[in-house]
């Protein structure tokens, strides 16, 4: 499956289990792992059936068996975090998360900072989210699950060392844990080793044959080395392995893009959408669409797609996704010249923040999102006094939030302003401040 940030803060909540009934460990293992709490063994058996369907990636069949779960267990905390990650839209999304929250004094210390380490994910909440982590690894260090959710928080903040360490340390526990193996693979994709990745993922394929993300996960690191006709073939044999697991699709259209071949890669995108399970994938359906005519160099019918998912976003109520949409448009029409038409779309995403329902932690991560979009459009429109002022204002908000996505785009709006202002070295300081997960990013730096 497709390793993008976004997909990040979902195989986050892959997280530690061993079970409590009624108050009461059912092994012995001495704590080893993250207890989970319920009263109900039909409950359980729904969450532990949706966690390993979860941990294969399948969010939309993993969704049901976790509304199973708290439908058997109403306080089923563990139940509510997990569906929250699972798809279905941002009022799901958030109401699964607050509900969680709201049992915390019915769940075992492990379980809080689990979720409290979810909750800072879902509120951009950057400074307690090393904190969360950290009491877990100190609670539970022989957890496998613990180490592989270490394992993604430094991959996600692109530390790879630290990341490879945590992945490794899980494998170590557990030889047969297969989640562990496919984050391993990517890891080590991002650091270059594509040997070692292409080791790894042959062993998730080794211990999971019958599922279909392992072959998605070699297909993609088919893809990225360029050798699309393998990747084509792997992404297949998902298809066919799982004809539910639809998001392969989308690697096949990736794949088309690098051939050049537009029309077919948005022949898979619309298959994808076609097929889509819920909202979630609809919405990644069309983002893949408006970003193949941006490849074809048509800005035109990218801006039009981009509306429609806007749309259909707004219509669903994922205002977050709506705004995302504005979002790039307005950078797309700006890096095309259109500096104004790109000023109406920033201006309109600025606006739906203000009026859709959504979280106050969404509501402010978005405030700083668009106010860093309209000091790149006053870079370019040569208001350089106004464009530090607004920046020193942003600058002291998200040094105090420390979260690394307004962090990444603080560095670079602030080495693009550098750079037009001629100072080329003070340019470079920030861009390699940002880390290597942003082609857009490695172009400003070149």
């Amino acid at each position: 499956m497709l390793f993008k940030k976004v997909l990040i803060a979902v195989i986050i909540s892959l997280s530690t289990i061993v079970i409590l009934l009624s108050g009461c460990a059912k092994d012995s293992q001495d704590q080893k792992e993250v207890p989970i709490t319920t009263n109900s063994d039909d409950a359980l058996k729904s969450f532990l059936n949706g966690r390993d369907v979860f941990e294969k990636l399948k969010f939309p069949q993993a969704a049901e068996l976790f509304d199973q779960a708290i439908a058997q267990d109403k306080n089923f905390a563990m139940a509510y975090l997990y569906r929250a990650s699972s798809g279905g839209g941002y009022k799901i999304a958030r109401e699964n998360m607050s509900k969680a929250v709201e049992l915390l004094d019915k769940v075992s210390e492990g379980e809080k900072h689990l979720i409290l380490y979810n909750k800072t994910l879902f509120d951009n909440d950057g400074v307690n989210q090393k904190q969360e982590l950290d009491s877990l690894l100190n609670l539970f260090p022989d957890d496998k699950r613990v180490q592989n959710l270490a394992g993604v928080y430094y991959y996600s903040i692109q530390d790879y060392p630290n990341a490879l360490n945590h992945f490794k340390k899980a494998v170590a526990i557990d030889s047969n844990f297969a989640p562990s193996y496919n984050t391993l693979g990517y890891v080590n994709v991002s650091m270059e080793n594509f040997a070692a990745a292409e080791e790894s993922f042959k062993k998730y394929l080794e211990l999971i044959p019958d599922e279909a993300n392992p072959y998605d996960s070699y297909a993609e690191l088919l893809l990225t080395q360029g050798r699309y006709d393998e990747s084509i073939e792997q992404y297949n044999k998902a298809i066919q392995t799982d004809p539910e697991f639809v998001t392969a699709l989308v690697g096949i259209g990736n794949n088309y893009i690098f051939k050049e071949d537009y029309n077919k890669a948005r022949d898979y995108y619309q298959q994808y959408y076609d097929k889509s399970f819920n909202i979630n994938q609809k919405l990644d359906a069309l983002w893949w669409k408006a970003v193949s005519y941006i490849h074809e160099g048509n800005i035109v019918d990218a801006i039009k797609v981009f509306d429609e998912r806007s749309k259909l976003a707004f219509e669903n109520n994922f205002p977050t996704a709506g705004i995302t949409g504005y979002r790039f448009s307005g950078w797309t029409l700006a890096d095309n010249g259109n500096i104004n038409e790109a000023e109406k779309y920033f201006n309109k995403a600025f606006d739906y923040i203000k009026s859709s329902e959504m979280s106050d932690a969404d509501r402010k991560a978005y405030e700083i999102y668009v106010g860093l979009d309209r000091c790149y459009l006053q870079t370019l429109k040569k208001d350089i006094k106004g464009t530090e002022k607004n920046l020193d204002k942003l600058k002291q908000i998200v040094d105090k939030r420390q979260e690394s996505t307004e962090i990444e785009l603080l560095n670079f709006i602030t080495g693009f302003l550098q750079f037009y202002k001629g100072n080329n070295d003070l340019a470079l300081q920030y861009f390699q401040k940002i880390g290597e997960g942003n082609p857009y990013f490695w172009y400003w730096e070149a």
